[in-house]
């Protein structure tokens, strides 16, 4: 018996940290956003209690150190014990992006596990191994629209962001890490609070105004992520120049474009895979768990 479980990529719509905190993590506030765009994974069940994943990227892990292993090597130690499962993990998220591809294919596994393995989980022993496992994986157990805070383990779903199309950019081959842009962070002590605005108009505006949102857009690791590669800097001013909103995701290097006008984010896709950078466009994505398997 096998099941198929698409793993979908995220933006991080704002992103302000507060503070760094005495377990040295940094405490957030983020609105983050699902997207179409989704890798796909195949659980088949093995005997022998073995786990083992296959990647088609070159550049993804294949062993323990693989966040997809690691939850189900979670799972299996909590609730199945001799249980096994061979994943085979197609990618079209890019690595190390900044757009939660790791972090997703791990709540995937979550997810998908519970039917292969049949072991039906309440959602706080779901949230448990998730936070367990890495800060994003929470989010992805929700999807949609959700305001993350804590180390970003603390989910709460919010009412859809309006529906968009979302136009992905990053310099070819760069990666970035994560450890070494909240490394080159440095505190701004001046508090901007447009997460809890952005928060507020989602949760109360009978009509949401998608303009006054994009005004509200921020995140806090641009200018570290600037400091490391000045070409993601050029990137976001090359995008804002054909009129776009544009911010970086997560801690990069992907920075995006959100419009309502999809023929003008077609041809700046276009115009830029041209010039060698990774472009895909997708949009946002609604829902909650019932999306699964979508």
């Amino acid at each position: 018996m096998g099941i198929k479980i698409l793993s979908h990529a995220k933006i991080n719509l704002t992103l302000e940290i507060l503070y760094r905190r005495s377990d040295s993590f940094h405490q957030l506030e983020t609105v983050m956003q699902e997207l179409k765009l989704a890798d796909t994974l195949y659980l088949e069940e093995v005997p022998g209690g073995k786990i083992a994943l296959t990647c088609d990227h070159p550049l993804v892990p294949a062993d323990g150190s693989n966040l997809a292993c690691r939850a189900a090597a979670c799972f299996q130690s909590r609730y199945a014990p001799g249980k096994g499962v061979k994943i085979f993990l197609k990618k079209k998220i890019p690595v190390a992006a900044g757009l939660g591809g790791g972090s997703s294919n791990a709540a995937a596994v979550l997810k998908g596990l519970q039917i292969l393995w049949d072991i039906p989980l309440k959602e706080e022993a779901l949230e448990e191994m998730a936070a367990h496992l890495g800060s994003d994986v929470s989010f992805f157990l929700y999807g949609g629209t959700a305001l993350a805070t804590g180390r970003g383990e603390l989910v709460r779903p919010l009412p859809p962001f309006p529906s968009v199309k979302v136009l992905l950019v990053s310099p070819a081959n760069l990666m970035l890490s994560t450890a070494r842009v909240y490394g080159a962070h440095v505190p701004d002590k001046l508090s901007k609070e447009r997460t809890k605005e952005f928060v507020r108009i989602l949760e109360n505006e009978k009509e949401v105004n998608l303009l006054q949102l994009l005004d509200l857009l921020t995140n806090d690791l641009e200018k570290a992520a600037f400091s490391l590669e000045k070409d993601i800097f050029l990137l976001k001013k090359q995008l804002q120049s054909y009129g776009f909103t544009v911010l970086l995701s997560g801690s990069g290097p992907t920075v995006f474009a959100l419009s309502p006008e999809e023929e003008r984010l077609e041809r700046a896709c276009k115009e830029l895979s041209g010039r060698g950078y990774n472009a895909i466009l997708t949009e946002t994505k609604g829902g909650q768990k019932k999306d699964l398997f979508s």
